[in-house]
């Protein structure tokens, strides 16, 4: 999970602004079903001037150590992963 808060947190704005909200680990099915470790969670935020910016959810594929955090459109590459794969 610390790996994971970690790589989350270099993603936002402000990393040391990370407060991590419920994180759940678990072996899940990619889009090929084939099995994979992933922490699914939200993460709250605040922008560069201190402002609270709320919460994003994210992915985390902890073997790949790789990040995705929703930021933005429900058609990005982030929030089609967190939706097939944390739903």
């Amino acid at each position: 999970m610390a790996k994971a808060k970690t790589t989350i947190a270099a993603k936002l704005e402000d990393p040391a602004s990370a407060e991590f909200g419920e994180m759940k680990r678990a072996i899940r099915k990619n889009t090929l079903g084939k099995p994979i470790d992933t922490i699914c969670g939200r993460v709250k935020r605040k922008m560069g001037s201190g402002d609270d910016a709320g919460d994003w959810p994210f992915l985390y594929l902890v073997t790949e150590d790789e990040a995705y955090v929703v930021n933005g459109s429900a058609n990005s590459a982030a929030a089609s992963a967190y939706r097939n794969i944390c739903s």
